[in-house]
């Protein structure tokens, strides 16, 4: 009896075992090198529990490029200084998301309305993201060239940040390949300048930032990307991002990119039920009027394509508002939750 109970518990076992590395396999079958993250305000603290997930399931080593929208730019900013996923959600719980709605007296805030055309200057976020930058690098400074140079090696990745040029009217990416001698934190300020909220930025044709500009200097005007491209997941929908291509250079769907969403439930399960459009929005006060007309909005600016649900992580936003503000502990846990919950039901779509 005892003999046939070792038995049963060795098959018990091995089944277990054979699971395991079936599971492993299938999460490390297909390769990404490309990582998108979408705009959403304090919504984003969601990515670090979905980036902790792809690297517990062998992912997140392969990603050799990161993208990212206002928030989401931001965490892709700290991935790609050699940040692990571990700090990345540290850094975020820990950092008082509401210091940096700075020097925001009326008085003073009003006149920045009007001369740099936000309330809040966004100077402590700057500071916050240079010293977070030179932590990992050794340069608050860190310019696209630079960080180009170090994704030559691991954990270091090359970064791709989403802005609006006010100036001319459409969406700009910054990168090694388009502003080389930007500095990183500048782009990254930019892409978070929520309009009338922050500061917007003068930017010159090589990157700089101009804070007073006169007519030679040919500065342009830059605010939020997720004005014109929340979510920037074709930004590598390109030949020249994809290793073992072979041909003439050309537009190509990348299946090498994976992108995170945040999305209210509805809008979920609207759309992985192949439901095309804006899910229906129950409205019955003026929050959830506010609530409609801002999910109306943002998804016309980047509205969902049938094709991009292979390559998309959904994540519930769990009702939460992008406003900038402090989150309660447990606000933030749930959150972070959701991210990893996302990339599992991803995963378990993709088998």
């Amino acid at each position: 009896m005892t003999y046939m109970k070792m038995i049963r518990a060795f098959l018990i076992l091995f089944c277990f075992a054979f699971f395991q590395f079936e599971t492993t396999a299938q999460d490390s079958e297909h390769v990404y090198r490309n990582l998108v993250m979408e705009g959403g305000g304090i919504k984003g603290v969601a990515y670090g529990g979905a980036m902790a997930e792809l690297e517990k399931r062998g992912i997140l080593k392969s990603i050799e490029r990161v993208a990212g929208t206002s928030a989401g730019a931001i965490q892709a900013s700290l991935l790609a200084v050699g940040y692990s996923c571990e700090e990345i959600s540290q850094i975020i719980s820990d950092t008082p998301i509401e210091s940096f709605n700075d020097d925001g007296f009326v008085a003073y805030g009003t006149k920045r309305l009007f001369k740099k055309y936000g309330w809040f200057k966004g100077d402590t976020f700057l500071k916050t993201m240079e010293k977070l930058i030179a932590n990992r690098t050794g340069d608050p400074n860190l310019t696209f060239e630079e960080l180009h140079e170090l994704a030559k090696s691991y954990p270091f990745r090359d970064l791709y940040v989403v802005g609006v040029n006010l100036s001319s009217q459409h969406y700009q990416i910054f990168s090694h390949e388009t502003y080389p001698k930007m500095r990183v934190a500048d782009a990254v300020r930019v892409s978070m300048s929520i309009p009338l909220y922050y500061g917007a930025i003068w930017i010159n044709p090589e990157g700089k930032v101009i804070d007073n500009p006169k007519p030679e200097d040919d500065a342009e005007l830059f605010v939020d990307g997720g004005l014109l491209l929340n979510f920037p997941i074709n930004i590598f929908d390109h030949s020249k991002y994809i290793r073992d291509h072979t041909g003439e250079p050309e537009a190509i769907f990348n299946e090498e990119t994976l992108g995170f969403r945040l999305e209210r439930c509805d809008q979920i399960d609207h759309e992985q039920r192949n439901e095309h459009g804006i899910a229906p929005f129950e409205i019955n006060d003026f929050s959830s009027y506010m609530s409609a007309l801002s999910t109306v909005v943002m998804r016309n600016v980047s509205p969902a394509h049938p094709k991009d649900l292979s390559r998309t992580v959904y994540i519930n936003d769990l009702g939460m508002s992008p406003r900038p503000r402090k989150l309660e502990t447990v606000e933030k846990d749930n959150m972070i939750m959701s991210g990893r919950q996302g990339v599992n039901e991803f995963l378990a779509r993709k088998r």
